[in-house]
């Protein structure tokens, strides 16, 4: 990986396809730019005993510390089931993902009943990208539209205000995104190959920040 004379960085991308061009790397690099496009915003709600999100505008690392840290919260208090909208976010890119799969993997380990997350109202982009990483296998998604038919409704009326951002410096924020791509490749040993350049990067910048 080389930094260029206005600061951001670039990253070979030989043998890379298409698809991880656009769904993955192009979005890790915006983390290291001066200028980011504005995040999408994280909408919560509790119902029950189940915990639902929903997604305004793009999932990305500039918003991921959100998710991370509310659905932190929900675990800690007992929350076992999570819900995550969609219908409003167009993409997502591998570090909300990789948040998502740190909290599925939780909840897995704690083996309660019924705990999970599960996806709805997921355009075909997203869940191409879901399943690209195998993460169809830890997260329920709901293709058909036909899960929690009267909760949508009621969410619809009562989530409006939106999670505050978190004040990440640039050390906690290289530390999340290092933590959500390992969580990739414990659910799927495949995406190591995908990510090894990110993750080398990631834990240089960390060792040479702590030297």
């Amino acid at each position: 990986m080389a930094q260029s004379r206005e600061g951001t960085y670039s990253f070979s991308l030989r043998g890379r396809n298409s698809f991880y061009r656009e769904f993955f790397y192009q979005p890790f690099f915006a983390i290291f730019a001066k200028t980011v496009s504005a995040p999408g915003s994280i909408l919560v709600g509790c119902f029950g005993d189940v915990a639902w999100i929903r997604v305004e505008g793009a999932g990305s690392h500039q918003n991921s510390e959100r998710l991370r840290d509310f659905s932190r919260r929900r675990i800690r208090e007992g929350t076992e089931s999570f819900v995550v909208d969609l219908a409003n976010c167009p993409t997502m890119d591998s570090t909300f993902m990789g948040t998502l799969t740190a909290l599925a993997l939780e909840l897995k380990r704690r083996g309660g009943k019924g705990a999970g997350i599960e996806i709805l109202n997921a355009n075909e982009r997203n869940r191409v990208s879901l399943t690209k990483l195998g993460l169809q296998n830890l997260m329920r998604i709901d293709e058909e539209g036909t899960s929690w038919p009267d909760e949508r409704e009621l969410v619809a009326q009562n989530l409006s205000r939106p999670l505050a951002p978190a004040d990440l410096d640039r050390q906690e924020r290289i530390e999340m995104v290092l933590e959500a791509h390992e969580a990739l490749i414990k659910a799927n040993a495949e995406n190591r190959s995908r990510f090894q350049d990110v993750l080398e990067y990631l834990q240089r910048d960390l060792e040479s920040n702590s030297a």
